[in-house]
């Protein structure tokens, strides 16, 4: 053991003062006395009549001396070397992934780690500094380079496990960052090694340590869930993978907006996937759930979301005097409500998201979006269109709308005339030729318009597959969906909300009902607490009515569903760690706050000890001045003023009362006292006068008064 503080020893000194005060202590005797006189001789007592007597050793001496030793050592700043398991500058990774969550290790993985980490932290040494970073897709500094034990536990109950993947480079690079001007840096990851970046390996400057959470336990997980309409009717579909070691018989269950469409079962081999399909389904379904009725070690990949076609449904007007090929295209369009009529009957009434002229521009303009296809000469809100001119050749322009994806321009073989188009300047030209625009697009006013110069009887581009293509390319983009990718998202990506034109409020609601405006302001706040699965409500207020969309956040890592801890971290030159194993000697330790504590526990006995000691000698003087009260009150007879003191003596608080009484006696004492002496003094002077009045004799004294 050492001394942190050598020099508190000189505190030692209060030892011999201890003693000292229990070699001075009087030695008291308690007497029953018969007269009051004898009061005077316990009042002397009150001093030390032997200061050096004997030293008696009591059980409060005892725990005295116990004490002040505890105190100097207490004050010393006793400290241990002990093994630590870490050193220098740390910074460890809590992995905080969807695999974390398995309870395959109790209570989790998660719990499992943080415990782990928590060990680590209790052994610390003086000179460790240490640093905390949890690992989801985007990791995150809880404390950095901290010596203080509190701090570090605080920070890591902050810790919370995700249903995202592990960006292991990410959290690697940060920790490069805290460990940056350390010369004993390293970096220790705690988790189960299912990262995003294991198929790469990654070269760092400092060592990196492995410690592996889990083991190998089954597991079943949904890959996938879809819908699909085929020639009119409605369709599911589900990928299910059996992660384990043997065959197993999955259950699945599939919901339609919350209503159990029907239960199938699928039986796949080890390390297999496989597909189920229901339908037709009713083709007002929305929202789809799939949920797996399987007990295993982790059960946030046994449930999946998915939407049906598209989450909003826009009102789209079509004026037209018969324009079969746009009618088709429209129609073939799952997220739109096509209404139909004429240039004659067209009247600026309804509501309509989209309003598609064929060969016709009104005087007044409609709101929403608006789709011009072979305008009529004169000057629009979108330019002027003039006269009809030939073609020669056309080819792809500017296309920052993505309207072109997927789309083939050379299966277009003819385009006999167009409008000679002269574009706004707020107008981007997506396909062009060189006598002018052939498509236009752009926003405006808050509303998106496009034009399309041409009479599409006058092309062979509705007979070809980009044709269709095309459409729903430009009908995504007037009327877009709150998220692409037909509302996927995986856990923990942030989401922007792509709004409708004319739209002045969105909020998103989580599957906890949690709403959160994002817009305004527009463009609207990218959404980024898409940590829970399940389906996310999206509400647009467009032009006074409100839109609801929806995108589904799920699982779907096969990374984190397959439960089997990764060998090795994918770090070249990185090494297990091992528990209790990879010590580190030559740590101190301070152990004052334990001798502290035995302190508080001595000081506690020595006062219960003295407190017991006086209650029993206090009820013992009291029995004894009880029992003896009548005869002393008979003997307090001897002065005519002591009898006024009572009979008895009932408790021994009642004796400071008889100081002032016994000061009375003290007094008449000193004066029968004083008489006394002058009868002695004349008596000795009797005895050499034979002829007085005083005779001895042989046998003793006589006085003759």
């Amino acid at each position: 053991m050492n001394f942190l503080v050598p020099a508190a020893l000189a505190f030692a000194a209060i030892i011999p003062i201890i003693l000292l005060f229990y070699f001075m202590r009087p030695k008291r005797q308690e007497r029953v006395v018969g007269s009051t006189l004898l009061w005077q001789q316990a009042l002397q007592d009150l001093q030390a009549s032997r200061p050096w007597q004997r030293l008696r050793i009591t059980p409060l001496l005892l725990l005295q001396l116990l004490a002040a030793v505890v105190i100097v050592l207490v004050l010393t700043r006793p400290a241990i070397f002990i093994s630590s398991q870490l050193s220098g500058d740390t910074v460890i990774i809590l992995q905080a992934s969807a695999s974390m969550q398995a309870t395959d290790v109790a209570p989790n993985r998660f719990e499992n780690a943080r415990n782990s980490i928590a060990d680590l932290i209790d052994s610390l040494g003086p000179d460790t500094r240490i640093s905390l970073i949890t690992m989801a897709r985007t990791p995150q500094v809880l404390i950095a380079e901290s010596q203080d034990k509190a701090q570090l536990s605080a920070a890591l109950q902050r810790a919370q496990v995700t249903n995202q993947d592990a960006d292991l480079e990410q959290a690697l690079s940060l920790a490069a960052s805290l460990a940056a001007g350390h010369a004993n840096a390293q970096v220790l990851v705690v988790g189960d090694g299912h990262v995003t970046n294991a198929d790469q390996t990654l070269v760092l400057p400092f060592p990196v340590r492995y410690l592996r959470v889990g083991t190998d336990a089954p597991n079943v997980a949904l890959m996938a869930l879809s819908s699909r309409s085929t020639r009119g009717q409605l369709f599911a579909f589900a990928q299910v993978a059996n992660y384990s070691h043997q065959q197993r018989s999955i259950p699945v269950e599939l919901y339609g907006d919350g209503r159990l469409v029907n239960v199938q079962t699928v039986v796949l081999p080890a390390g297999a996937t496989g597909a189920l399909q229901w339908g037709p389904l009713l083709p007002s379904t929305r929202f789809l759930h799939a949920h797996l009725t399987s007990q295993d070690a982790m059960s946030v990949d046994h449930d999946a979301w998915a939407i049906v076609g598209g989450s909003i449904h826009g009102r789209v007007l079509l004026v037209t005097e018969g324009n079969s090929f746009l009618q088709t295209a429209l129609r073939l369009q799952p997220t739109i409500d096509l209404f139909e009529t004429t240039p004659e009957k067209y009247a600026p009434v309804g509501n309509f998201d989209l309003t598609v002229f064929d060969g016709y521009v009104p005087k007044t303009l409609p709101n929403g979006s608006l789709f011009f296809v072979n305008p009529p000469s004169g000057s629009y809100l979108f330019g002027t269109s003039g006269p009809q001119i030939q073609v020669s050749h056309f080819s792809a322009g500017n296309d920052p709308l993505n309207l072109l994806n997927n789309v083939d321009l050379g299966s277009i073989h003819v385009i006999h005339a167009s409008h000679q188009l002269k574009p706004a300047v707020w107008a981007q030209t997506i396909i062009a030729a060189p006598e002018t625009p052939l498509l236009v697009a752009g926003d405006v006013a808050n509303r998106h318009v496009a034009v399309l110069s041409f009479d599409l009887h006058d092309s062979d581009l509705p007979l070809q597959p980009a044709f269709p293509i095309l459409i729903q390319n430009m009908t995504g983009w007037f009327l877009p969906q709150p998220v692409g990718n037909s509302g996927q998202v995986a856990a923990g990506v942030p989401v922007t909300v792509q709004t409708w034109p004319g739209a002045d409020q969105v909020t998103i609601t989580d599957p906890n009902n949690l709403s959160t405006a994002v817009g305004p302001p527009f463009p609207v706040t990218p959404f980024a607490r898409t940590n829970n699965t399940g389906i996310y409500q999206v509400t647009q207020r467009v032009h006074g009515q409100t839109l609801h969309g929806a995108f589904a956040v799920n699982l779907f890592d096969p990374a984190q569903s397959q439960l089997a801890p990764a060998a090795a971290l994918p770090v070249l030159h990185s090494a297990d760690f091992t528990p209790n194993g990879n010590t580190v000697s030559r740590q101190l330790r301070e152990i004052w706050p334990w001798i502290a504590g035995l302190l508080l526990l001595v000081l506690c006995a020595e006062w219960w000890l003295f407190s017991r000691g006086y209650r029993q000698r206090s009820a013992t003087a009291t029995q004894r001045v009880a029992r003896t009260g009548g005869a002393t009150g008979g003997k307090l007879q001897q002065h005519s003023d002591a009898a006024h003191q009572g009979n008895a003596i009932n408790r021994v608080s009642d004796a400071l009362k008889l100081v002032p009484t016994m000061r009375l006696v003290q007094e008449r004492y000193r004066k029968v006292k004083k008489q006394v002496m002058k009868i002695n003094k004349r008596a000795r002077k009797g005895g050499r006068d034979k002829s007085g009045p005083y005779t001895r004799s042989k046998g003793g004294n006589h006085v003759n008064l």
